[in-house]
């Protein structure tokens, strides 16, 4: 069976950063600031933008999800920043599959007051003999606008 050499993957995410907003003054910091880049897995990564109507309003969710390998992953699991995460949260620059880069946690109308602040941090062994074991990280943000068309 040959390969197909054109293939492009066309969802997906390939790398993301996390900043802690308690380093960010503005977006500029974000050229400076160290980030926390762990690598992912090639499967279960993702980025869910949902619009939401509730009495006339309309907000936006932001769930992103990152998934690695257990021993890439190790700093997430440490307890300080998952506090970090969950109080002060975090900005998350991100590469998908399609080429585009977006920032997610930070809009112009909120700034970062509405960060991505931890919703979970889940470890699953694998169900089969071949599967890997993996380490999945979920944050979550709500505001007013889309990442997609932010002009991050």
């Amino acid at each position: 069976m040959s390969a197909n050499e054109f293939y492009k993957p066309v969802g997906g995410i390939l790398a993301a950063e996390l900043f802690l907003t308690r380093d960010l003054c503005s977006m500029e910091d974000l050229a400076t600031a160290q980030p926390i880049a762990v690598e992912l897995v090639d499967d279960g990564s993702l980025y869910e933008e949902h619009f939401i109507q509730e009495n006339g309003l309309v907000s936006v969710s932001h769930t992103l999800t990152l998934r690695s390998d257990r021993m890439l992953a190790e700093e997430w699991f440490s307890v300080e920043l998952m506090q970090i995460l969950a109080v002060e949260g975090a900005v998350a620059r991100v590469q998908m599959a399609t080429g585009e880069q977006i920032t997610i946690g930070y809009s112009p109308r909120m700034g970062f007051n509405q960060a991505l602040r931890l919703e979970s941090l889940s470890f699953s062994s694998g169900e089969k003999p071949c599967s890997s074991p993996c380490v999945e990280l979920k944050l979550h943000s709500r505001d007013l606008c889309s990442a997609l068309s932010n002009g991050n």
